[in-house]
């Protein structure tokens, strides 16, 4: 009978022994949560002001893009008028050549060949000048 009480007193003991390892690891346990619980609350303010600093990036960027578009749209009507300045002087010179080469071919000008001469050297002039500019562009 004593062997008896002896064995329940060593069970008891070994059962609160259990007892108290568990409920200190209970207790770990909800420490360690309640810390997880703390660090996903601060991530997520975190991450709320993040996503709020997201959208005001992305709202000054489209400002900006639409900026850049209005200028842009603004700018090629200047890109059309130098594109007809362009032709237009294209068209004078041609016809300037032409001229030229008629009163250097039409004798019945006296005196008019120095002038020619002239016309046709700032001709050269003006094409080597277009030349040089078009190589020092590449």
């Amino acid at each position: 009978m004593a062997f008896l009480h002896i064995s329940v007193f060593i069970v008891a003991i070994a059962f609160a022994l259990v007892s108290v390892y568990f409920a200190k690891l209970l207790f770990r346990v909800s420490g360690i949560i309640g810390t997880v619980g703390k660090t996903v609350s601060t991530f997520e303010t975190k991450l709320d002001k993040s996503v709020i600093e997201l959208e005001r990036t992305i709202a000054e960027a489209n400002t900006t893009a639409t900026d850049i578009e209005e200028k842009s749209l603004a700018l090629n009507s200047v890109f059309y008028t130098v594109k007809h300045v362009g032709d237009s002087s294209s068209l004078l010179s041609e016809e300037l050549e032409v001229r030229t080469e008629r009163y250097a071919q039409n004798s019945s000008l006296p005196g008019i060949k120095p002038f020619v001469r002239v016309i046709q050297f700032s001709e050269f002039a003006s094409s080597l000048l277009t030349s040089w500019q078009r190589g020092k562009r590449t």
